[in-house]
This record gives C-alpha cells, structure tokens and sequence, in this order.
C-alpha cells in the first residue's frame, strides 16, 4: 500500500478544478504556515481554486477563539470547498469535527497529537501527516558537530503541539538519555522562565535544541514573537541554539540541525489532497508521518559559534543566510 500511495503521490495533479480550502492553525506572517500554504500552492494552485483563512490561535487569545471558529465556518460553508487542508493541532481540534460533519474531506498536516487527542483522526474522511520532531535523528546528529556533547536543554513552548509531540516520544518524563546524551525537557508559556533558561544554560548544558516557541507571553499576558525571543537568546547565550525545525534557523536565530521542513510536510498534503480531488477516497489513503529530515544551518551562526560541518554534512546540508 506504501509504494503504491508513493506511486500515486507522483501523478496525482490530474484532476479538474475544483475549490480548496487551507485553514491555519496560526497565521501568514508565521512562517511555518507561510512555507506550507506556499508548498501546497505549487502543487495545486495552476489548477484549483484555493482560499486561504486563519485562525490565529497563537496570538488571539483564547477566550477569543469561538468567534473566531464561527467566522471560519461561516467563510466555509460560501466556499463549499471539495477538500479541506488543516495546518497544525489547534485547527484539527477546531474544525475537523465539523468539516467532516458536512461531508468535506480533511487532509492534515503539522498534527502532533493522537487519536486520544484528537478521536476525528479515525473518521473515514480524514487523511494526512502526522508531525514527529526528529528527536533521535536530531541528537544523534548533533553529537557528530560538537565536540561537548554530553548535556542537552531541550526547550519548547507548552503549547498542546510540543506537549504531544513529547509525550508520545517520551511519555511523562521530562529527562531522558539519546545516544548517551542526557535530555533535560522544559516547556513553558511564561516568556521570563523560557529565558532565563537560555541565559542560564551554561552552567549545566553543552548545548540547546528549541522546539517551537509560539505561545509564550510576558507577565502581563503580552505575545512574545519567536523571532524576538530568539534574537534575545542569541544575544546572551553562551552556548550554541539547535533547533528541530528549520523555520527557526537563520542570522541572530538557531545555528541549525536535522530538521522538519513546512515546505516537505506543505507538498505532500497537497499531493494526498490532490490524490482525494482525484477520486481517492481518504480512507483509502494511509495516514503518514513526517516523511525525512534534512539538514539545514546557517553560515552565520557557524561561523559565530566556530563550528564546522563535515564534508559528508555540509554536502547533504541546505545553507542558508
């Protein structure tokens, strides 16, 4: 069934037009969502009429998010979309249930959550990828790059995505040993804790490997941008940032590492969705995972960190700034 799915991944861009709906967990200045929506727009967007609608649950309060939904639904039912794309956890958990309640079949993507989490992931409609952070992959990598390797800070949002993601991989442990590495596990919303966790981490850690970091705000319940928070770190640490996403890597951010990429997880949605448009029924489609990881670093926080890729990595990697 895996090679034939992968056979059809190939050739499935052949249908009529028809009307595709993409719903964000977060919103088009994020870049995950970006890099997806622009992925899925390669694929289908010659041939398909596509809208695009945002939930912005990462930064509108949550006490907001009901009228949010009722807006959405109500742009969905004027679209009537053949297929519906759901970007991330909170969009699955918002809309899927409804989708499906109006026949409308879903394709997901960035989804970290279970079927405990999430019970419509078994609903005969309903097809697509599940995202599991490279956690092995990424350590067992980085242990190849540094030469102190024994201590890693793994630090996240504790956002429902990071939460699942590391209790499927690590059950309720927040300490863990990968490859001879100890892992110590900290999520957390509150922008000082997340912080002071960076500008401390020297005292115990070799290293830091960030998570997303989207849901966290100050004490006086301000959104904090990833991308502040990151130029903030850069600029005190005194130990190298890794990240297991590549959104996350460029000048003044994370240095790098074995990461997922939103523009892989973006085609193959487009191509399950494309394979449904096509006749498929979603049942018949196996739910994925993420697919492959891929090296990604920047030239500048190499060079800031005085660290050097091997030629076997440097080869395979994807540089950037």
């Amino acid at each position: 069934m895996r090679l034939l799915l992968l056979a059809l991944l190939l050739v499935s861009p052949l249908c009529f037009s028809k009307t595709v709906v993409i719903i964000q967990s977060y919103n088009i200045e994020y870049k995950w969502d970006a890099d997806y929506i622009a992925a899925v727009q390669s694929v289908l967007g010659d041939d398909h009429d596509i809208h695009v609608l945002e939930l912005d649950t990462k930064r509108l309060p949550k006490a907001q998010w009901p009228q949010k939904v009722e807006t959405t639904q109500q742009a969905i039912a004027k679209i009537n979309p053949d297929v519906a794309i759901l970007g991330d956890d909170n969009a699955f958990s918002l809309m899927a249930a409804h989708l499906v309640e109006k026949n409308i079949p879903v394709v997901f993507l960035g989804v970290n959550g279970g079927v405990a989490q999430h019970p419509v992931l078994g609903h005969p409609l309903v097809t697509g990828i599940l995202e599991r952070p490279f956690f092995a992959e990424s350590i067992r990598h980085l242990r190849k790059v540094l030469s102190q390797k024994e201590h890693f800070l793994v630090l996240m949002d504790d956002s429902p995505t990071m939460r699942n993601a590391v209790n499927e991989y690590f059950g309720d442990k927040r300490q863990a040993t990968l490859f001879g590495s100890q892992l110590d596990i900290v999520l957390t919303n509150d922008k000082d804790t997340w912080l002071q966790s960076v500008f401390n981490a020297h005292e115990t850690y070799d290293a830091i490997v960030v998570g997303t970091h989207h849901t966290i705000r100050d004490k006086a319940n301000n959104y904090t941008t990833p991308k502040e928070l990151m130029t903030e770190a850069f600029t005190r640490t005194r130990i190298p940032i890794f990240s297991f996403w590549d959104i996350f890597i460029g000048e003044e951010q994370s240095i790098g590492g074995f990461t997922i990429s939103a523009h892989q997880e973006g085609l193959t949605a487009a191509r399950l969705a494309s394979l449904i448009l096509n006749g498929v029924k979603p049942n018949r489609i196996p739910q994925l995972k993420s697919l492959s990881g891929h090296y990604v670093y920047s030239e500048s926080g190499l060079k800031h960190w005085n660290l050097d890729l091997s030629p076997l990595i440097a080869s395979q990697a994807n540089f950037v700034d």
